[in-house]
């Protein structure tokens, strides 16, 4: 849809009788401010191929916007998933239909917000039910774990559960009940690395998260981000709630202790012998009251064994990602598409991208039917001499 006289000419207020190119043109004008224009590309693109189709159906401007309007264009995008589930060649992820869904949604979002609309057609669930699961039309060449969003809240309250049960119970020590409930719930609501949080054996510098590096009160993470730079990394509420119960059952003796200390007895009873200041030899049930007797931290989880750890608990509670054991990168790719889903530059914020255009490339499907219909706009564009 070609909007670009539109964009030069209108100015004024959206209103209910704002004509639907008209307000296509404001809100793209809105979206472009500070963006490189691959992102309002994909705005004139999704947007305007829903503005066409509800045209087409006798709808003339913004008032006359309905849910059934966003209930087909949901049943498109549907359609188009299943086809790519049938021919490889053909067209779009179920992720990619969340995706363009959801520049819908923000459109209606922003005539919500300018009194044009009263309510958020987008928003029915009668509406967003007709989307395709995410995984269709996913081949397995191409498949990258995403958690989403009833996985991350399946494990999360599993894990509530199993904590719970082992604190009545004493199967399990409190410590490490506490650890694996925390960690999870840290890995889905942070968006934080695996790297970032558990320690690389091959890098002196990635350690594992300390204490002195969690501002609870606030909900930040202080992490050693990819850029090999120190960076600061959300912490949502619900990982906030269990790493603060954590804390309470770690007690750590200095702000120095790792977050995530692993539970390797060796790696455990090295750091008492290296410290070369206690006169007894550590065994299992000593080793923990001599590390905090002396203030000795503890080596943090590492990467190897955090992704141990995880697949340790898919496989006891049952819960995978489209049949495969959860995997640290699993969380942090599933939170980063829900918020990719909202805004692009939201979940760039969160991930810690270095630009949007990062975020585009990670959570934007390349799928071939895309590029032909942005080329094919491009040449309808393009002046031709008779």
């Amino acid at each position: 849809m070609d909007t670009g006289d539109e964009q030069q000419g209108f100015t004024g207020r959206v209103r209910p009788s704002t004509s639907l190119p008209d307000a296509l043109a404001a809100f793209t004008a809105n979206v472009s401010k500070g963006d490189s224009g691959r992102h309002r590309g994909e705005v004139e693109r999704v947007v305007g191929d829903f503005v066409d189709r509800v045209q087409e159906r006798g709808a003339e401007s913004v008032a006359d916007l309905t849910v059934r309007q966003l209930e087909q264009f949901g049943d498109h995008l549907a359609r188009r998933a299943w086809a790519r589930e049938d021919d490889p060649t053909a067209g779009i992820t179920g992720r990619t239909a969340h995706q363009y869904y959801a520049l819908v949604r923000s459109f209606c979002t922003f005539l919500v917000e300018r009194d044009a609309l009263e309510s958020n057609p987008a928003k029915s669930a009668v509406a967003s039910d007709a989307l395709p699961d995410r995984s269709v039309g996913v081949r397995d060449d191409d498949r990258r774990q995403f958690w989403s969003p009833s996985t991350r809240d399946d494990i999360v309250r599993w894990l509530d559960w199993r904590t719970e049960d082992a604190l009545d119970h004493d199967w399990l020590e409190a410590d490490r009940a506490t650890r694996d409930r925390a960690l999870v719930a840290v890995l889905a609501y942070s968006g934080a690395r695996g790297a970032e949080l558990f320690r690389d054996p091959q890098n002196d510098r990635r350690n594992g998260l300390r204490w002195r590096d969690v501002d609870l009160e606030d909900g930040i993470l202080r992490v050693y981000g990819k850029t090999q730079e120190w960076q600061q990394s959300p912490l949502l509420e619900p990982g906030v709630e269990r790493l603060r119960a954590h804390r309470r059952r770690q007690d750590p003796p200095t702000e120095e202790w790792p977050v995530f200390p692993t539970a390797h007895l060796p790696s455990l009873y090295d750091v008492v012998r290296d410290a070369d200041i206690v006169d007894e030899e550590p065994t299992k049930e000593t080793v923990w009251s001599l590390l905090r007797a002396y203030e000795l931290a503890p080596p943090a989880l590492s990467t190897a064994g955090a992704r141990s750890l995880l697949k340790r608990l898919s496989a006891e509670s049952g819960i995978t990602q489209d049949g495969e054991a959860l995997l640290p990168h699993g969380a942090r790719r599933g939170l980063g598409d829900e918020l990719y889903d909202t805004s692009a530059e939201l979940a760039q914020e969160v991930l810690r991208h270095q630009s949007v255009e990062t975020t585009h490339a990670s959570y934007r499907d390349d799928d071939i039917e895309r590029l032909r219909e942005a080329a094919e706009d491009a040449l309808r564009d393009t002046p031709h001499s008779e």
